[in-house]
């Protein structure tokens, strides 16, 4: 029998046919999610936020540097990143945010990888598209600060993670510790995303050996990334609006911090995300595991921010969380997968949470005065139409 041709090359060709068509699905995500995004991106003024953020930016650096001994400490490096940005782009509402659009879509690719490293690829494809339109994200995306950016760090952190467990070079976890410290830099409570590597690491790694580089890794980026912290605290009365943990904190929890104002959609992602276990559909390994690492994703840092603001200071606020999205969004997908086991009915589905968002997409996130009902673009049309004829009119009286 001649194997070139018979059956064990046929097993050969059927993976890797899987996974030249597979190849591409994480940048198409990104490219749909990219344009989720980016429309109407234009179209809701700016507010104090990203107003701080355009001031900070357009510095020069080392005025800058002096700004964030003062202030802002905890986006030193996002602002220099978009110091960067401004350099190349102007300062409108539309450029300021395409940052923080392609930051979404480069989330969604990785978002699409961590489900085809633990799971399927009908798992990985539906996870990247519902985090595309998970209302939170599709808030980050027109919101000219560090959320989306810090969503793609801690994403792309966590499919090195998975890797380094389940190869075990040295080299990975070499690059895991400055990865880590880079993310932390970019928003301090990505430091939180080392409990979740910690589950991940219990799940994926073969052998005892992972576990201790990783543990090994983990530690030193804590200790480089402590002052930082440390110095980051001095600046905490910038937080001291955050209102007290309470009642109210928790459904904010249920409701806004993954799916914004939009009751619909979080109404339909409580029943699919209850449905597997009222039902008690059996789940591959594969799921559970993925699961179990999403769980983990969602709740380890809540928990811990909830925790800190009842003991110490608030510091919770829903929005602060965004970079756990992508634990919400393949949870949900790991769900649906579950429930509808075809991809008909999985992309129906998500056609079904694409409707429930729409009405929060349209008339809050990207309305004229979407953010928190401020004007600021509105004022500043107002006073490039009149500034020149009224500071040319009071220039004598200055004289």
């Amino acid at each position: 029998m001649d194997l070139s041709t018979g059956p064990l090359r046929i097993a050969r060709v059927q993976p890797l046919e899987r996974v030249r068509a597979g190849r591409f699905d994480p940048a198409m995500v990104a490219v749909f999610a990219i344009a989720v995004s980016a429309a109407g991106a234009a179209r809701p003024s700016l507010w104090f936020d990203e107003a701080a953020t355009i001031t900070a930016s357009t510095r020069s650096v080392p005025e800058l540097w002096r700004l964030l001994h003062n202030i802002d400490a905890v986006h030193g490096l996002y602002y220099l990143v978009m110091h960067g940005w401004f350099a190349i782009f102007p300062a409108t509402e539309f450029w300021s945010r395409l940052s923080s659009c392609l930051a979404v879509g480069i989330a969604a690719a990785g978002v699409v990888v961590v489900g085809k490293q633990l799971s399927t690829r009908t798992v990985g494809v539906c996870a990247g598209v519902v985090f595309a339109i998970l209302p939170r994200i599709t808030w980050a995306g027109i919101e000219a600060r560090s959320y989306a950016l810090t969503a793609a760090a801690a994403v792309w952190l966590t499919v090195l993670v998975i890797s380094a467990a389940r190869r075990n070079t040295a080299a990975l976890w070499v690059l895991y510790a400055p990865a880590l410290m880079v993310s932390t830099l970019l928003n301090v409570f990505v430091v939180l995303m080392v409990l979740v590597h910690a589950v991940v690491v219990a799940v994926v790694a073969k052998n005892r050996v992972a576990v201790v580089r990783w543990a090994a890794a983990a530690t030193v980026a804590a200790l480089a990334v402590a002052p930082f912290l440390t110095f980051c605290r001095t600046q905490i009365a910038q937080v001291r609006w955050i209102s007290p943990i309470q009642l109210g904190t928790f459904v904010e929890i249920v409701q806004e911090q993954y799916f914004d104002h939009s009751l619909g959609f979080a109404l339909l992602a409580g029943v699919v995300l209850a449905a597997p276990l009222v039902m008690r559909r059996a789940w591959q390994t594969g799921n559970r595991h993925l699961a179990a690492i999403a769980v983990a994703w969602i709740v380890l840092p809540t928990a811990v921010l909830l925790l800190y603001s009842m003991v110490q200071q608030p510091i919770y606020y829903p929005r602060y969380l965004c970079y756990t999205s992508p634990g919400m969004a393949l949870l949900l997908a790991v769900c649906m997968t579950t429930l509808f086991r075809t991809r008909e009915r999985v992309t129906a589905v998500v056609a079904a949470f694409a409707l429930a968002a729409t009405p929060n997409y349209l008339l809050e996130q990207r309305g004229p005065y979407a953010k928190e009902g401020m004007d600021f673009s509105q004022v500043a049309d107002v006073i490039t139409a009149h500034a020149s004829a009224t500071w040319l009119k009071s220039m004598p009286s200055l004289a």
